[in-house]
């Protein structure tokens, strides 16, 4: 029973086992097409790349080890599922049958026995009687043979007599033990042993029926290891004695052992086990073979995955992938994971293509602003002038795909300036080309200048070019923008505005920043012009900037910078201080997100030109209450450090520390502008920004790792005037 247990907790164990490799299987599978997928539509490093292939590699003889094990159980557990069964029905069978045939031939001895008696015992024939013990050999698992009956010499049977059990023959070896003379008299010695308690209800019973029994009743279908492994069997002797009407005229005892059987079966087990034991071997070096097939046919089209995805890997250019794919002759889930890589490859290779047109029409879209050239001739993101009366700079960098934001700064004659900012609404390809067309009206109308009345009349391009959206009929098109005529000698700023009212100065004199709002006027493209003139016109206005003034043109994409609100555990959340549309901070209730706003706009540039420390605070931090700290004491008053404050604390506040397990593969591209000025100003630019990776497509970004950000909605726009 030990061994039985044993070997269904066995079993159990290798079901386990096999559903865990089922799970292990088919989780290292999914890992390995995820694995897959995020290398190809991921924008992973080189060298993480090489890192994540080597780990799909090790995967795989992952996986094969854990298909091995697998197959491995699942042989063993089918082993034992038929062996369990198996051995159970032919251990019972075996000890049924032996015990039968035990009974059997036990009840044959006691029947020839009996019919010995019947003639021997009545006429006291002590030596017919004492041969017939010697039967015993016919049983190897007897004991002993011992006839008892009715006292020697009596004429008839007393009440002291009546069920007396007095022996006549035996071999049993203890029987001194069990009689009450010194020594075995026939006839006269009387036996005393466990069935003579019930000799007097046999006796009884036997007048109605004459039969062989056993004490204890002999088991005919089991018999346990433990407990009595003896058992008397015994046989009445029935006949009549003299003119007395009682039947009852001995018992013949036979006692039987049944440890020879418990042997035999015992025996019987240990062979059928070694018996299963080597169908499991073979069964297990089996699953063993097969499983390492089975494993080889899996491994081999995975690394011929790996090999695949290596080469798309090391093409640096995309677009070269066109053409490239992956087969498999069988129609498995393997193969099913190489035509998800050829759609990938596909699709890789046409954002490829799209991203090269995109960035084409991004570059081209640059090249009308005012911005700096790196090594290669390729415009960055800031631009700057310095001329004797002014400092120009200004800030570029757009968000995904190409848009409408558009500024710049021509030197006239070297004393007057002509200043566009303008944005125009909506994205994509549509609002770039109406962006290039402002450009290009802007610089054709002031080739020609001449600082002359006529060339003071700055409102007649915001009509040129209002008429031009109104000729080509742009639908949900308009422009924001700003227009200014700059005397650098004077201070004298002419300021034309079309949809944008708003100014944002900063007083030197007072030093604090100022918006100043001024009539309002419809966006270019919105109403025709005889609509705009009925309204009072697009006007002139005027504007003194003192010594030491900065103007800021920027458009909303920096006041709208957004960031999310997120729990503890970084899920975004929505806003639930109080009922929905309840103030709360610079948000309501209800609101998922809070933008970065003028407010804040307006404290850093102070506590830049103050040379102070700024606290960002952010609403809803997944990271807790904890402020960021920009230190601007080192800082000069120049437009260019204003500029990049605002672009930094706008970079630190849509960035946050995801600390969550797998934030190792997290990152964000950053200007390296942006970058060097957080280095110097950033109080906590060593827990932000200390890990950092070059970024290959660009030498002038980085990256910042193990942080992540909130996307960029809109583009940065920001231009700034100083005059000296």
């Amino acid at each position: 029973m030990a061994l039985t247990g044993a070997i269904v907790v066995f079993a159990l164990a290798g079901l386990l086992a096999a559903i865990r490799g089922v799970g292990g299987t088919l989780a290292e599978s999914a890992t390995v097409k995820a694995e897959v997928s995020a290398i190809l539509t991921g924008d992973f490093m080189p060298l993480e790349k090489k890192e994540r292939l080597s780990a799909i590699k090790k995967r795989g003889i992952g996986l094969r080890f854990k298909i091995a094990s697998f197959t491995m159980a699942l042989s063993l557990l089918v082993v034992v599922m038929v062996s369990v069964p198996l051995y159970y029905v032919m251990t019972q069978t075996q000890r049924e049958t032996l015990l039968r045939e035990l009974w059997n031939r036990s009840t044959v001895l006691l029947e020839g026995l009996a019919s010995n008696a019947y003639v021997y015992l009545p006429s006291g024939d002590m030596e017919g009687l004492g041969l017939l013990p010697a039967r015993i050999a016919i049983i190897p698992e007897a004991r002993y043979i011992t006839i008892t009956g009715y006292p020697a010499g009596g004429s008839g049977i007393s009440a002291a007599a009546a069920y007396g059990d007095y022996v006549w023959a035996t071999n049993d070896p203890d029987i001194l033990s069990k009689i009450d003379t010194p020594e075995l008299a026939p006839g006269v010695s009387r036996l005393s042993d466990a069935l003579s308690p019930r000799l007097e209800q046999l006796s009884r019973k036997m007048n109605d029926e004459a039969r062989i029994g056993s004490e204890p009743p002999f088991p005919i279908s089991t018999i346990s290891p433990r407990g009595n492994h003896l058992y008397i069997f015994y046989k009445p002797l029935v006949y009549r004695q003299g003119e007395n009407d009682t039947l009852f005229g001995g018992i013949i005892r036979l006692e039987i052992s049944t440890e020879s059987i418990i042997e035999r079966v015992t025996m019987e087990q240990v062979r059928l086990l070694r018996i299963i034991l080597v169908i499991a071997l073979a069964a297990l070096a089996i699953g063993v073979i097969g499983a390492l097939v089975l494993s080889s046919l899996i491994i081999r089209p995975i690394r011929k995955l790996v090999s695949h995805v290596e080469i798309i890997r090391d093409t640096e250019d995309k677009a070269n992938l066109a053409g490239l794919y992956i087969r498999f002759a069988t129609r498995d889930e393997i193969a099913v994971l190489g035509n998800t890589i050829n759609d990938m490859t596909r699709s890789l290779a046409q954002a490829a293509l799209t991203a090269s047109d995109l960035s084409i029409g991004k570059e081209l879209q640059k090249k009308f602003i005012p911005l700096d050239l790196d090594r290669e001739g390729n415009k960055l993101s800031s631009g700057y002038k310095d001329t004797p009366n002014a400092h120009f700079f200004g800030y570029y960098e757009g968000a995904k795909g190409v848009s409408g934001d558009y500024f710049n700064y021509l030197d006239l004659d070297g004393r007057y300036y002509a200043i566009i900012k303008c944005d125009v609404a909506g994205k994509g390809i549509s609002a770039a080309l109406i962006m290039i067309q402002v450009a290009t009206m802007f610089l054709n109308h002031f080739k020609q200048w001449r600082p002359a009345a006529r060339g003071m009349r700055i409102e007649e391009l915001v009509y040129q070019i209002n008429d031009f959206f109104e000729n080509m009929s742009f639908e949900d098109r308009f422009v924001a923008l700003t227009l200014c005529l700059f005397d650098s000698e004077t201070g004298l700023l002419r300021i034309c505005h079309a949809g944008d009212n708003l100014l944002h100065l900063y007083d030197s004199s007072g030093r604090c920043f100022k918006t100043l709002t001024l009539p309002v006027t419809p966006a270019v493209g919105a109403v025709s012009n005889s609509t705009v003139k009925s309204r009072g016109g697009y006007q002139v206005r005027t504007l003194n900037l003192d010594h030491g003034d900065i103007l800021l043109l920027y458009t909303d994409g920096i006041e709208e910078a957004k960031r999310n609100f997120r729990d503890s555990h970084f899920r975004e959340i929505v806003c639930a201080e109080g009922p929905n549309g309840a103030p709360h901070g610079n948000h309501v209730a209800g609101q998922g997100n809070e933008e970065l706003g003028p407010d804040r706009i307006k404290r850093i540039v102070e506590a830049l030109m103050n040379r102070g420390v700024y606290t960002l605070h952010k609403w809803h931090n997944g990271e807790g209450d904890r402020p960021l700290h920009f230190n601007f004491a080192g800082c000069e008053d120049k437009v260019e450090e204003m500029i990049m404050a605002l672009v930094s604390v706008e970079k630190m506040f849509r960035c946050y520390k995801d600390t969550r397990p797998g934030g190792e593969d997290s990152r964000v591209l950053v200007d390296k502008k942006i970058d060097g000025f957080l280095k110097v100003h950033f109080l906590e630019y060593r827990n932000y920004c200390a890990d950092t990776r070059p970024y290959p497509g660009n030498d002038a970004y980085m990256y910042y790792t193990r942080i992540e950000e909130d996307e960029q909605y809109d583009d940065l726009t920001i231009l700034g005037i100083k005059r000296k």
